[in-house]
């Protein structure tokens, strides 16, 4: 089990024995050093080290010709303790084992009395080496929590350091926070000895007499062991700053130190946020969170993204951002205003933060870099990123579920954007489920013929083969569905959204999402019930193909249905029954969230539906706040009601309601 040091204040009472009996060894031990030679010499234990000295709470470590710390106590360098230890007990294996060779018993037997050790066998033949080592919490938040309660109770007159240290780390060890420790390439003490001392042939007899000075006390001042150990040092503490864990929080709060100006638009600040994470993923060598490997779109799609509003209220909370209509507004001298050593992790959280990653140059300038962009350029810069990201995500899927008797043409699954940029309007239409953005492409044109800047999303699973479909949830069709509006909503000023079919569905949640960010939203034939009966035992078709799934149970499953499409150029000649769980699952979320639409609204729905039961339209109507909406009912006896005959009517009323609302 791996020992540590702790401040001796700790070494008090039940609690001290507790430390000690999980390998806790005090600071101040008069036999410390010994200790921990002897366990490195013969491998009895390993040790945890934190070469800081203390828990530095402010994170605030300086990089010059050294690592500086300061607080409390002390001010200088990062002690060099670990490191010292680390090549002394190269140096007394050496020579523990030089003096067995010759014969020399008195001085065998004085280094191993003193090292605890009881024979030369025990020494290890194996080398000691350094683990650089990081610990990152994410999120770090101060609060009343369930061990700070308990241990007010149990022990009266708790010290004020303590009861900070059990204020934060009780949080992170009872709240949703991760602890991520990342290990870095071993540090070899022996190798790095060859290369920095005896590479200088210095004669053994030398290190001997050295050693023998140490032991006993005296000044050896022919041997610049101090040296050495701050080498050894700076090497293993660069690694170690430069390991942390990247999150949210650090990406935020270095953003809000690199700004010039005292207000900015929160939805900027996102974006500039979001590009910022897209350009530090590039560079392939930060130790990212898992969180950042693919950001919540909601984040730049005017939708609520837990990691960013957590943060936002600390900002809030801590008085360096208020917000209002849209609008931060920055204190960054908050930032620096001095606080108490033990109160800065509960009192300026976001300065902590900060001090994280300040050593990590690199980093620090890339976040600088897109918070300097102007707004034009990032408006335009995001709308290019989401846009390819798109046809890359396409591309991927296409290529990897690409089946030759199933898949259409690339050409009919591929997100489509007509007249970008050359419209301050624009409008988001979305296609159905089984389909593809051909479907609604019609449409696009009709729109773009008007004027309109048209963005074509392509649902995940779709376009591509039955296959996908799988292997999504309908979460990943929402998050399709923000890709388009995010596009257009860097590209132009007021947005329309739509969709056929379940395309339509999403524009109803994306609505209640968007409150008072959209001009408009239409729906063509939008599902919240469907007509077929037999949909109703899908729910129990995909426990039973569950249960079978988990036991390894190939022979009784029922995972796709054959498909009568409307339009088998288009659509997929099979039908997942996972894929019809997930629109189950979707139309009961947007069922629930119609209260939140308040926009402009037009329903379009044809009375012979033989897919989507009607009275879905009825569903929509009373269902949404929205004081302007407009319903139309067509016949024309079909469900795909934007193809073929009679669908430039649908496309009128659609062209209408924009031309109205924006």
């Amino acid at each position: 089990m791996p020992h540590s040091l702790a401040d001796s204040s700790f070494f008090k009472g039940k609690f001290g024995d507790y430390l000690t009996a999980l390998g806790a060894l005090s600071l101040d031990d008069p036999n410390r050093n010994n200790i921990i030679i002897g366990d490195l010499i013969t491998g009895r234990n390993n040790w945890v080290i934190f070469p800081e000295g203390a828990m530095i709470k402010t994170k605030k470590v300086i990089r010059s010709r050294n690592f500086m710390v300061n607080y409390p106590g002390r001010e200088g360098p990062i002690h060099t303790g670990s490191a010292y230890l680390a090549v002394l007990s190269e140096f007394y294996k050496r020579e523990i084992i030089s003096a067995h060779r010759k014969g020399d018993k008195e001085r065998v037997s004085d280094y191993l009395k003193r090292f605890s050790i009881e024979t030369v066998d025990e020494i290890s033949d194996r080398e000691t080496v350094i683990i650089p080592t990081n610990l990152t919490y994410f999120p770090i938040r101060a609060g009343k929590n369930i061990i700070q309660t308990l241990a007010s109770k149990l022990v009266k007159g708790i010290p004020e350091r303590l009861e900070e240290e059990l204020e934060i780390e009780g949080n992170l060890l009872f709240s949703d926070s991760d602890i991520h420790v990342t290990f870095g390439a071993q540090v070899r003490v022996r190798g790095f000895l060859d290369r920095y001392y005896f590479r200088k042939n210095k004669p053994l007899s030398s290190l001997t007499e050295y050693l023998r000075k140490l032991l006993y006390g005296d000044d050896p001042a022919d041997f610049n062991l101090a040296r050495i150990s701050r080498r050894l040092t700076n090497n293993f503490m660069d690694r170690i700053y430069s390991m942390v864990t990247v999150n949210m929080d650090h990406l935020f709060s270095y953003a809000l130190l690199s700004l010039n100006k005292k207000r900015t638009s929160d939805y900027l600040f996102k974006c500039k946020l979001f590009l910022a994470c897209e350009e530090i993923k590039k560079e392939k060598r930060f130790n990212l969170h898992p969180s950042l490997d693919n950001l919540p779109i909601e984040l730049v799609a005017d939708e609520r993204e837990k990691d960013y509003d957590n943060f936002e209220y600390l900002a809030i909370r801590e008085g360096i951002i208020k917000k209002s209509d849209g609008t931060y507004f920055i204190d960054t001298h908050r930032l620096e205003m001095p606080h108490e050593f033990h109160k800065i992790r509960v009192e300026n959280t976001i300065r902590v933060i900060v001090n994280e990653i300040e050593n990590v140059k690199d980093l620090c300038r890339a976040i600088k870099k897109e918070f300097s962009r102007s707004h034009k350029k990032v408006r335009s810069k995001m709308a290019n990123l989401i846009s390819k990201m798109d046809q890359e995500m396409f591309k991927e899927d296409y290529d990897r579920y690409y089946k030759e008797e199933l898949s259409k043409p690339k050409e009919v699954g591929a997100p489509f954007y007509l007249n970008p940029a050359k419209s301050k309007i624009g409008v988001l239409i979305c296609h159905g489920y089984m389909s593809a953005p051909e479907e609604v492409r019609l449409l696009g044109d009709f729109l773009a013929k008007s004027g309109y800047s048209v963005y074509g999303p392509r649902l995940r699973g779709h376009g591509t083969s039955p296959y996908n479909l799988a292997d999504v949830t309908w979460k990943d069709w929402y998050d399709s569905f923000n890709r388009g509006y995010t596009v257009l909503r860097n590209a132009c000023e007021r947005i329309v959204i739509g969709g056929f079919s379940t395309g339509g569905t999403l524009a109803l949640l994306a609505a209640a999402n968007k409150e008072g960010k959209i001009a408009g939203l239409f729906t063509v034939n939008a599902p919240l019930q469907l007509k077929n009966i037999k949909t109703k035992l899908i729910g129990p078709i995909h426990f039973w193909n569950e249960v079978l799934e988990k036991f390894n149970i190939e022979e009784g499953r029922l995972e796709y249905v054959d498909n009568q499409a409307e339009n088998p150029e288009i659509n997929y000649s099979k039908n997942s029954i996972k894929g019809l769980r997930e629109l189950s699952l979707l139309m009961d979320k947007t069922r629930d969230s119609l209260g939140k639409v308040f926009a402009p609204a037009l329903v379009i729905q044809e009375k012979n539906d033989p897919i989507v039961d009607p009275r879905s339209a009825s569903i929509i109507l009373d269902g949404i706040s929205s004081k302007e909406k407009e319903f139309y009912a067509f016949e024309f006896n079909r469900h795909v009601i934007l193809r073929k005959e009679g669908c430039e009517e649908v496309f009128v009323r659609i062209r209408e309601f924009v031309d109205r609302v924006i």
